[in-house]
Order: C-alpha cells, then sequence, then structure tokens
C-alpha cells in the first residue's frame, strides 16, 4: 500500500492495491465541546506503543450528512491478521485499550456504528483529503453487472481521473452497517472545490451513461449522501 491518505468505507475509502484489502469503520458523535479531547484521546492511542503496531487509521469529520453522526475512525490493511486483530476482543485486556476506552466513556463518545467491507473495483490512488461517499442498496442478483459496469467505469476513465487528480471506488459491505446499504461508491478529491469543477466533465462522459442505465435497470438505489473531510492519520505506510 502506498500513498494512501484517505478511503470510502463505508469506507473507502477505502484503500489499499486490491481485493485482498479490507477495512472496519467506526461511527461517533462528538459535541463541538468535547472535539479536541475526544482527537486528544485518539492520538494518545495510535501513539501508543500499541497503536503504532497497528494498520493504517485516520480520522475524519463528517461536513456534509445529517446530524446523526460528527466523525469516522477507519483502520485498513491488506494484512487479514492485522485487520482480524482488530475485533478481538483480548484487546480489552491491553492497558492502552484500556485507557483509551476509559476516555471515551468518560466523554460520552462511544463508538455509534461499526461496520466492515471490502473494495471491489478502485481507481490508482492519489492521496486526496476530501471524499464524497453514496451509500446505495444493489439487489442480490444485480451485484455483478453493477460491479462490472463500475469496474469498466474506473478502467475506462482512469486517464480523465488521472488528469482530475481524483478518485473512484466501490465497496461491498461485509457486517454492520443497520442502514440498508450493500455498497459504497466512494470520489475522493483534493477539495470539495475541485469535486464541483470535476462533475461537469465526469456527467458528460458517456461511461458515465452507461453505468448509470445498468443502475437504473437493476434497482439500485442511493439511499443517501455524505461528505467527509481527513483530519488525521496514523501509521502510514512509508515511500
Amino acid at each position: 500500500m502506498k500513498n494512501i491518505l484517505t478511503f470510502l468505507l463505508v469506507a473507502c475509502v477505502v484503500f489499499a492495491n486490491h481485493a485482498q484489502t479490507s477495512w472496519i469503520n467506526w461511527e461517533f458523535k462528538v459535541p463541538p465541546q468535547k472535539q479536541e479531547a475526544f482527537v486528544g484521546a485518539l492520538n494518545t492511542f495510535f501513539n501508543s506503543e500499541t497503536g503504532k503496531k497497528l494498520p493504517l487509521a485516520y480520522l475524519t469529520e463528517q461536513t456534509l450528512g445529517n446530524n446523526e453522526v460528527t466523525h469516522h475512525v477507519s483502520v485498513l490493511s491488506d494484512d487479514v491478521d492485522a485487520i482480524g486483530k482488530m475485533l478481538d476482543p483480548s484487546n480489552w485486556e491491553n492497558g492502552d485499550y484500556q485507557a483509551m476506552g476509559q476516555a471515551m466513556t468518560t466523554l460520552g463518545t462511544l463508538p455509534l456504528r461499526s461496520f466492515t467491507g471490502m473494495p471491489l473495483a478502485q481507481s490508482s490512488q492519489k492521496g486526496n483529503g476530501f471524499q464524497i461517499i453514496y451509500f446505495i442498496n444493489v439487489p442480490f442478483d444485480q451485484m455483478m453487472p453493477v460491479t462490472g459496469a463500475f469496474q469498466n467505469l474506473i478502467t475506462t476513465m482512469q486517464p480523465m481521473f488521472d488528469e482530475l487528480s481524483m478518485e473512484m471506488s466501490m465497496h461491498q459491505l461485509i457486517a454492520g452497517d443497520d442502514r440498508g446499504v450493500s455498497h459504497y461508491a466512494v470520489e475522493s478529491h483534493k477539495s470539495y472545490a475541485d469535486y464541483l469543477r470535476a462533475q461537469n466533465k465526469l456527467m458528460q462522459a458517456p461511461e458515465f451513461g452507461e453505468m448509470f442505465e445498468v443502475m437504473g435497470k437493476g434497482n439500485v438505489q442511493n439511499t443517501y449522501t455524505i461528505a467527509r473531510t481527513m483530519l488525521m492519520t496514523w501509521n502510514a505506510p512509508s515511500e
């Protein structure tokens, strides 16, 4: 994994090289007066002896969307043992985990929701810090054609994505999200302004029309959309 700063987990995401990558996302609602202490508790944990041994992790702020969630913590890896360890109950026997748990309990900022997934298709990564994440529900019998259409879109339009310095990816939920979604489509840009500038070119591309046609025929629903902005990254791989 190289040059990875953001992911759409839902997600991105998500963001390592290919199909073996998986991710876990935790959602939080943090009142403004507690945000400094919340970020401080996370930073203390990820800079602890235990935290430094964990996979790539990052903190994002939800800048657009409903007010149920304000922040996301995401961890991702192509090492299945490393990502699997994140869900090991024995972690809470560790003092660094206990200290973080106590801090979050005291602040009243325990996670609202946690879920995991993996990328199915993604463009080359640019290390962007602003994400638009589309939460979508794909009927079971349409998963293959929709994934194929998305992969074709990414493969065909990679030169335009490079020109616009943007990323695009599609991720499948494995477990944990209770909002009636099965997949996440993620656009990543350097800023919201760059996202807006890119939309005119993207929507004129025939490849997008073909993908939307496949999604329409498959009764794919975009249940809601959020935006996230990168705040902090830990354990980023070296060049």
